[in-house]
This record gives C-alpha cells, structure tokens and sequence, in this order.
C-alpha cells in the first residue's frame, strides 16, 4: 500500500523521546489551569489510524492546546507504562486508544484516581470501568448492514457463495463486535453462505496469508470473502494472486470481497472492481470528536451521554459515485 512510507516516518516521528511526540502551543487559559491532553495509540499500523491521529493534531493545533502523544507500538504492557507517564505530566484529560481492551484496565483507573478524565478512541474498555467518553464505531450494526446488503444482492440475483471468514483479534472488542454483525447475518442468509473456513488473522497479516493459503488449497471453489478489516488486504490480494484469483468482477475467476474500514486501499479496490463493499468508518470524525470532547471534559463539562456511536457508510458497488465521495479517504483515490 503506497502509505507503508508515510507509516513508517509517522511511526519513527513518534519513537523521539521514548516514543513520546509532543506538540505544544500556547494554550488556552480555563479555570482549572491550562488544558493539556494527552493521547496514548496502540500503533499506526494502518491507514485507519494515520487518519485518526492525524486528525487530533489538527484538531489540536486549531484549538491551540497542549498535545502530548505517546505510541505503545502493539505493546499492551509499554502501553500502561506510558499512560502512567501522562498521568505524571498532570495532563488534564487522556484519549486512548488501547492495544487490549482489558489490559487498559489498571491504567484507566490510576487517570481517574487522580482526576483525570478519560475518553476511549474507537476501541472500547473491557470490565467494569467506565470512561468518561467512548468514542466508538457502531461496528456491529456497520458489519450487518454491509453484509446484508451484498446477501440481499446474492438473493436477488440467485446466486450462493462458498465464504471464507476472516476474523480480527478478539481482544479488541471491535473485532468481536465485526464477527458478530458478520455472523448474524450469515446465520439469517443460510441458503446464500456456506462458511468453509474461519481464519483468525490476529490482526497479524502473515497469520492471514498462511490461513488464506490453507482455505483456498482446501476449498479451491470459494468465492467470497469476508474481512473485518481493509488492513486485511495486502495478504488477501497475495493469497489471491497465487492462485491466479486476483481478478476483477465479472471475470470467471473473480472471488468477491465485502470489507470493513474505508481506507485508501479498501476503497481503492471497490472502485477498481476488485471488491463488493465496504463499511466505512469516520476516521476523521471521532478523531475531532475526542479531541474536542477532551477539552470540555478538562473544563468540567460532563456529555449527556457517554458513549457516541459512530454509524459509519455502507459504500458498494452500486452506491460509490453517489456515497464513495463522503468517506474519509476518498480524496487520495486515483
């Protein structure tokens, strides 16, 4: 994907100062003292998250606050390490996005213990604790609605399809939720699914390949696939391509693939005619949302409702010229 570049000098940005990046600007004065937020990622590994933290700096630069941003690089442990950190630096609010739902945990009750409010960034806590604000995809309702489009397609058109199913890491909640909507449908649709494999990708893209591999060796006649994510896509297309199956619609080889994110590469191939659909998410979006939330919070205002649920859009092959335009990456589309 032609961002790994950008990735990787975002990503190396962040390692200055113990992965610590911060950008500072005069402030804001409120009554409780300078507004200072801090931003703790799991890592950039994808397109998704490149726009969503691109998206708070902005913000932040806008609204001329305090940034103190640290990068866990996929590291649960470094990643509670670091919010302690935050905590120390007195930051009067933290936006997270964790690595693991549960093992945020402790880390979230030290920020509140000592005052500090919290806001999840598209992944939300697991347990009994509550942030201030989840700032949260509504990935289940997004992954029925956009597999449920393509099963009704199916119907329409009379057609079944032998499906693999790919599956995140389910330690992140959005993973769980994204099979859940997926299965759901898959369970209302029997006559058009047959599962032939599920392949748990750990959000690991050479787990995907070697799964893929296997699937298609041992079921050579699939013809959809099933991902929970556009990050996905780099062992889909080699898995594919292997088999000589990386084809586009229409073609008597073509496997069809209904996606989840929106990203560059995902809306890339539904205009190119590679894949079906895609459930966008608003990168973008949640990412001005937490960041402007964080500053009420730091100034005491409380949000009526804790958690914000992003809808998403369903893009398809039918819909891209009308709806593709008001995704989040659709400007960087050749």
């Amino acid at each position: 994907m032609k961002k790994i570049a950008r990735f990787i000098a975002v990503g190396s940005a962040l390692v200055v100062l113990g992965s610590m990046s911060v950008f500072a600007s005069g402030g804001k004065e409120t009554s409780g003292g300078k507004v200072k937020i801090g931003l703790s990622m799991d890592s950039l590994e994808s397109q998704f998250w490149v726009a969503n933290y691109d998206a708070m700096v902005a913000k932040a630069k806008a609204m001329d606050i305090e940034l103190v941003s640290v990068m866990a690089e996929g590291d649960a442990a470094k990643q509670n390490q670091q919010i302690e950190n935050l905590i120390a630096q007195k930051v009067t609010a933290i936006i997270i996005a964790p690595k693991d739902g549960s093992a945020i945990v402790a880390a979230v009750k030290k920020a509140q213990a000592a005052g500090i409010p919290v806001i999840m960034n598209n992944r939300p806590i697991q347990g009994t604790v509550q942030p201030e604000l989840s700032v949260l995809s509504d990935n289940y309702t997004m992954a029925k609605e956009v597999l449920k489009w393509f099963a009704e397609k199916a119907k329409k058109d009379g057609k079944k399809y032998k499906t693999i199913l790919l599956i995140g890491n389910l330690a992140d909640e959005n993973a769980v939720e994204r099979q859940k909507g997926h299965k759901e449908i898959i369970a209302a649709y029997k006559d058009i699914f047959e599962v032939v494999s599920e392949i748990p990708s750990e959000w690991n893209h050479e787990v995907a390949l070697k799964g893929l591999q296997n699937a298609l060796q041992a079921n050579p006649d699939v013809n959809l696939i099933i991902t929970p994510s556009d990050f996905l896509y780099p062992p889909i297309r080699s898995a594919l391509e292997q088999v000589n199956r990386w084809v586009k619609i229409g073609h008597p080889n073509h496997i069809a693939i209904v996606s989840f994110d929106g990203d560059e590469g995902g809306m890339q191939y539904l205009k190119d005619g590679y894949s079906w659909a895609d459930a966008a998410q608003g990168a973008s979006f949640t990412g001005e949302y937490c960041i402007d939330w964080a500053v009420k919070l730091s100034k005491g205002e409380k949000p009526a409702n804790p958690t914000y649920r992003d809808p998403g859009i369903i893009v398809t092959m039918d819909n891209f010229n009308e709806v593709a335009p008001k995704v989040w990456s659709f400007s960087s589309l050749k």
